[in-house]
């Protein structure tokens, strides 16, 4: 995530050959070396991948749009990998992925992404583990393909563009104060071109940082591994071509059975500190706690603590 990158951090503010339904999952009791490879999906595009911890698989969908997920993983989800299989996908025209193709970077075109790759690595079911703009990817995977998700977790996650494009703008104007805020309140303009106007406000003024970070530290460990990502975004560049991405998905929370945990950053200004109450999955579990767009990184004990006890909770029915 490159925070003064507009289209790669909107919110930091988003065919199977065959079924392996049968398989066994596989599930490492001693951590294995990490292994990393190039997947070839259905389409022709490339994407890297990394498996890496033991026990059950959990698949990482990072954020951005169009972001990576080496920066989440060296930056706190690592510390997960004593307790889950950790599965990171950088998604197609995304980090280390190729681009695709035939330039498809549609919603349905991405998650399909997700269970060819479960199915190229044997494993029936798995976790989701899903972090801001990877939330609405997570829960367009899980209504179209349910039986494959055991478990999901949330992480900073919006399931609506356009909320979190406002909550942006009312907590941009708390910090500027600018003369003039008609612009920004003008209701004639469509909530995201008023949001690209608030991104490039604070940009100019090197604010929006303040949007997603507590700490200052926070900020300098999360550049420094975005430095080393690669100059790749064709997802980043593409995504808002696709109107499915702005529609509101806590309205499909309803239908989604599994065991879902949310976790809310209380000062978590890029998705909106109270969005999670617009979720309304029947199996729920809520955890809210201080901290900014980065719980992973802010708050690595609490995180830990929270996924591990919803792990085992839900260990049973996984």
């Amino acid at each position: 995530m490159k925070p003064l990158r507009p289209f790669l951090m909107l919110l930091l503010l988003f065919s199977p050959a065959f079924s392996t339904f049968a398989q066994k999952t596989p599930t490492a009791s001693h951590a294995a070396a990490p292994r990393e490879m190039r997947l070839t999906m259905s389409d022709g595009t490339e994407l890297y991948v990394k498996v890496a911890g033991k026990g059950r698989p959990c698949l990482f969908i990072h954020g951005g749009p169009g972001a990576w997920s080496h920066s989440f993983e060296v930056l706190g989800v690592n510390t997960l990998e004593d307790s889950l299989q950790m599965v990171y996908v950088d998604q197609r025209g995304s980090g280390r992925s190729g681009k695709a193709p035939e330039g498809n970077y549609s919603l349905q075109r991405t998650v399909q992404d997700f269970e060819e790759v479960r199915q190229q690595l044997g494993f029936q079911q798995w976790t989701v583990l899903a972090h801001s703009f990877g939330g609405i990817l997570a829960t367009e995977y899980a209504y179209y393909y349910p039986q494959t998700i055991s478990r999901m977790i949330l992480l900073n996650a919006t399931l609506n563009l356009n909320y979190s494009a406002q909550v942006q703008i009312d907590k941009g104007l708390e910090i500027l104060k600018p003369e003039n805020p008609a612009p920004f309140l003008d209701q004639n303009k469509p909530v995201i071109d008023r949001f690209m106007m608030m991104i490039q406000a604070l940009n100019e003024k090197d604010k929006y940082h303040q949007l997603m970070y507590t700490t200052a530290e926070g900020l300098k460990k999360m550049n420094e591994e975005d430095a080393k990502r690669p100059p790749n975004y064709s997802f980043g560049q593409a995504w808002m071509n696709y109107p499915e991405y702005f529609q509101d998905f806590t309205e499909v929370t309803r239908h989604l059975k599994m065991p879902v945990l949310v976790i809310s950053g209380e000062q978590d200004f890029s998705i909106g500190p109270e969005h999670y109450k617009s979720f309304h999955f029947p199996n729920q579990t809520t955890a809210s706690m201080p901290g900014g767009h980065v719980i992973y990184l802010e708050q690595n004990a609490q995180f830990q603590k929270t996924i591990k006890e919803f792990l085992k909770k839900t260990s049973k029915k996984s």
